[in-house]
Formats: structure tokens, sequence, C-alpha cells
């Protein structure tokens, strides 16, 4: 009986202890995350966006530290992109196909995607030819309304400014998908902003860019002390889609232009969204890198995304934002 007894008092305790236990659940010491949503697009030898990759193939790295991948999937949102192009002098013989291929473009766009017509010369040259709209036949005969002008040409400016526009529409829908097409020879001549600026805007808005650089017609010859106009160039339209995690294509003839607007409109629709929750909540900017793993029977793919982001982002021009 005194055994029966001890057993008993045991047992009664150990009820009592769960239902405390039940009452108080453990606190969770660890600090709420957040979640980070990125674009990815992933790329073959050929320049070509592919719709094949796993969650599994794929390796997030936020300031060198690898992540776990929370969300995959492809990329079905609707996409509302500005299309900006170059009206500068340069384009005088080349602005027709140039028109014609961009129509291409246009004309592949699904029922939900809406665009913005801008054409650009000089800094107060920057004109919103067609307001965002889901009407083809409106942006076509926006586009025939295009025509060459004299001018310095600001392609930082012009991109600085669909940037912002493709931002700024409708802010607060995640359901859309941003973009800016650039088409340009990149040749910057006189721009307000300058390529930092530019810079800084892209990495505080989630859009991204894809220029088709018509640089063909630069002059490519170099100096001892300067890189020709033709590098100079494609460096600036390099860094700008590289940091927004767009891309970019350099035709050197009218096929190969066709051939890039064509891609571009296959490498809009052909992406994925990746969600990861970070708990890294440092002010200072988040450099991010995806990684494609390499399967035996695969060559090589290259992963595109955007180089990273803010918690709180400042605002481009220098004003202090309240944090979020």
């Amino acid at each position: 009986m005194k055994a029966a007894g001890i057993i008993s008092a045991v047992l009664c305790v150990l009820l009592f202890c769960c239902i405390l236990a039940a009452q108080n659940p453990p606190v969770n010491t660890n600090p709420p995350g957040r979640l980070i949503k990125l674009n990815l697009i992933v790329t073959d030898h050929a320049n070509h966006a592919v719709d094949d990759v796993k969650k599994d193939d794929v390796q997030v790295l936020e300031n060198d530290k690898p992540q776990t991948i929370a969300s995959f999937e492809k990329d079905a949102r609707p996409v509302s992109y500005v299309l900006a192009i170059d009206n500068s002098g340069s384009f005088k013989n080349i602005l027709p196909q140039i028109l014609a291929d961009s129509a291409r473009l246009v004309g592949q766009n699904h029922d939900l995607d809406e665009t913005m017509l801008i054409r650009f010369i000089s800094s107060n040259k920057i004109e919103k030819v067609q307001d965002f709209t889901r009407d083809k036949a409106e942006l076509l005969s926006g586009l025939k309304l295009l025509r060459i002008e004299g001018g310095q040409s600001a392609v930082i400016d012009a991109i600085y400014i669909a940037v912002q526009s493709a931002a700024q529409y409708k802010p607060n829908d995640s359901s859309l998908h941003r973009a800016v097409v650039v088409v340009s020879d990149g040749e910057d001549r006189a721009s307000y902003y300058t390529k930092d600026q530019l810079i800084n805007l892209l990495r505080v808005s989630d859009v991204q860019v894809f220029i088709v650089g018509v640089v063909a017609q630069l002059d490519s010859d170099s100096s001892l002390t300067r890189l020709n106009p033709r590098q100079r160039a494609i460096n600036l339209l390099t860094s700008i889609a590289d940091e927004s995690g767009g891309l970019l294509f350099i035709p050197n003839n009218t096929e190969q232009f066709a051939a890039a607007i064509d891609e571009v409109a296959h490498d809009l629709r052909t992406q994925y969204l990746i969600g990861y929750e970070t708990q890294d909540v440092n002010e200072s900017f988040h450099k991010i890198r995806v990684r494609i793993d390499k399967s035996a029977n695969r060559e090589k793919r290259i992963a595109t995304t955007r180089s990273g982001y803010f918690i709180n982002p400042p605002d481009p021009e220098g004003k202090k934002k309240k944090k979020s």
C-alpha cells in the first residue's frame, strides 16, 4: 500500500506539470523573420530562358549565407512594363525596323499585361506617348508617332524615369510583375542623373530592366587612356541589367534585333518566384546570389536575379524614409 501511494503521488505531480505546460506553452525566442520574394530567370548557353527548373536545383545566398527556400513557383503574374525607345539622331536609319519589331513585342502581350510607351532623346525630351494600357491597338498607334529628333542622348535619365514609372504604377499591388524594356545604343551624352543614382533606384525598386543594346554603329576605336564609345555603352547597359535582375541583348544586325525582341517577350514570362525567410534585419544592403546546380545530364545554366534588397529602402535621391 505504501508503494502504491508513492506511485499515485508521483502520477498526480506529473499530471499537474502537464496541465501547467499546456496552459503555459514554451515561448519562441527566435525573432520573426522577413519574407523575401525574388524573381529568377534561368538561361541556357544560348541566353534563352528555360522553364524546367526544380526547387532542389536552386540555392539562394544572402550575404554569402545559404537560405532555406520556403516557396518556389513559376511566375504567372501579369506583366506591367514600360517600353522606352531611343529617338535620338543616331537611330535615324534604323528606327523603322525598331518600331516594326517593337510592335511585335506589344503583339505578344497577354490579355492582362499592361504597357506604357516612352520616347526619349535628351533630358528635356523624355515623353510619355501612351500611359499603361492593355489595349494593343492604342500601343501600336503610339509607336507610329515616334520620330527622330536631334539632341544629346540622355539614356540614364530615360531609364531612371521608366523605372520610376513602373515602380509607381499601382505600387501596393503585389500581383503585378514590373519591368522596363529599353531599346537604345546606350551612349549617354548628357543625363541629369548619374549612373550611381540609377543603381540606387534599382536597388530600392523591384523592377527588372531588359535592354536591347543597338551598339553596332558606335565607334569601336580605343585609345590608351579611355574606352571606346561602344565598350562604354556596353559596360553601362550591362551594369543596369545585372543590378535589376534583367538581361541585356546586343544584336549585330536587323535579324538579330528581331530575335532579341522575341527573346525579351519570352523571358519576361518565363521566370520563377522564390520566397525565403531572412532573420537578418540589418539596415545595410543585403546582397543576393542564386546558384543553379548542374546535374549530370544537363549543360550549365545561369541564374539571374536582382543584386539584393534593403529591409527599409532609403530614398534613392538621399531623403530618409521612416522605418516600416
